[in-house]
């Protein structure tokens, strides 16, 4: 009779949950306007210091991108953001000298209407390399440094509108939700909406910080479609179809869409929304962990999927997985997760592995090294995580 019970109380609290998300995806409506990230009231974990002399870190503006048609992105967009990230970074823990620069350059980039795509829109190649090379490196970083700013200083309302105007060219521009895309039909991914790509899941995350900014909830509620899709497409024992099969660079990637999948519910939660419980039928965010974290014990878990090495870059062996352990595109979700969920099996798992770390393979090392790492050391970029994930991730 309690077997009866239990099951009935799963099956009203899944359904529940995709109700109340299914609410959140039509209706939700921008509750604090500006704000995508709050500086923490408590700083604690955060770059406050500039360590820069802004004299000499000029994040210059780059006018045209040039992404490769193969695999790869536009290396000097990277480049101005790992710069522009000395402002960023202790704009983001209050610093007004910071902040100040943060606008400055921005501002910069705007009046030069940089970040110019002038490439094909035909979904294939460079088309898909220039998007995400701008909503990586310049859309999503820019617009949450700009938020921290406006939290810190005061912009004159010329300067907001010239600012917001090319923030909403470049995210329109720069679109890539894949929504009118057909499901793939091949290989490992095929009857997966194509929405569910790490690439569109970064356009979101564009579209949903400008939708903040905007005080527009039509573009904030966007991002919920791709969210979904990762959701229920993911297989039942956790991998992404689409990202589990890039051979050495599978578990790589599955942990990019993580980070994006986190980045969309941590901003949406400071709107006052909490979409981290959405299931379908078991498959929800803790189960994407669990795979992560089964891969990691048993990293043979993923060949099945990653030996199609369907663009896997330069990581080609797909017996190697190319995991870095101080990489917050690689593990920034961690830092969200264990925080909001310290009771769960999943993390106790972790808890459990780091009072022996002497029997760890080097997977299981490089997560329970993140996992004890949580509040105590950041990471040297955010370009999956858009801000320091030990400072805006960890709650």
């Amino acid at each position: 009779m309690f077997r009866y019970i239990l099951v009935f109380f799963l099956i009203l609290f899944c359904t529940s949950a995709s109700a109340n998300f299914k609410q959140i995806k039509k209706k939700a409506e921008i509750n604090n306007p500006e704000i995508i990230f709050p500086i923490p009231a408590n700083l604690k974990n955060c770059q406050t210091e500039l360590y820069v002399s802004p004299e000499n870190n000029f994040v210059t503006p780059v006018l045209k991108v040039e992404a490769p048609e193969g695999y790869g992105l536009d290396d000097r967009f990277n480049h101005a953001q790992n710069k522009f990230e000395n402002f960023s970074f202790p704009c983001s823990g209050g610093n007004i000298e910071a902040c100040k620069n943060v606008k400055r350059v921005i501002l910069e980039w705007a009046k030069a209407n940089a970040a110019q795509r002038t490439g094909p829109s035909d979904h294939e190649g460079r088309h898909w390399n220039d998007t995400l090379t701008v909503n990586l490196y310049i859309a999503s970083p820019m617009m949450a440094a700009y938020s921290f700013a406006k939290q810190v200083i005061n912009i004159p309302e010329n300067e907001d509108k010239i600012i917001k105007d090319w923030f909403k060219k470049i995210v329109k521009k720069n679109q890539h939700l894949m929504y009118g895309l057909k499901n793939y039909d091949y290989g490992g991914a095929s009857g997966v909406p194509r929405r569910a790509h790490n690439h569109a899941l970064s356009s979101a995350v564009s579209h949903m910080q400008l939708g903040v900014l905007l005080n527009d909830s039509k573009l904030f509620r966007k991002a919920f479609k791709n969210y979904e899709a990762a959701i229920k497409y993911q297989r039942k024992d956790g991998s992404m179809p689409i990202e589990t099969r890039r051979g050495g660079r599978a578990m790589f990637y599955q942990g990019r869409a993580m980070n994006a999948l986190a980045v969309i519910a941590i901003i949406a939660e400071h709107q006052g929304y909490n979409i981290w419980d959405l299931n379908f039928k078991g498959k929800n965010y803790h189960n994407l962990v669990k795979f992560f974290i089964d891969f990691t014990e048993n990293n043979e878990k993923v060949f099945k999927y990653a030996k199609e090495n369907r663009w896997p870059g330069p990581a080609k062996d797909y017996k190697v997985q190319d995991l870095r352990s101080n990489s917050g595109s690689n593990w920034g979700w961690l830092y969200a997760y264990a925080t909001r969920f310290p009771d769960h099996e999943n993390v106790k798992r972790l808890k459990k592995w780091s009072e022996n770390k002497s029997e760890l393979n080097s997977y299981q090392s490089k997560i329970v090294y993140n996992f004890l790492n949580i509040k105590k050391k950041g990471f040297g970029s955010a370009s999956w995580t858009v801000v320091e994930p030990n400072c805006h991730f960890s709650k």
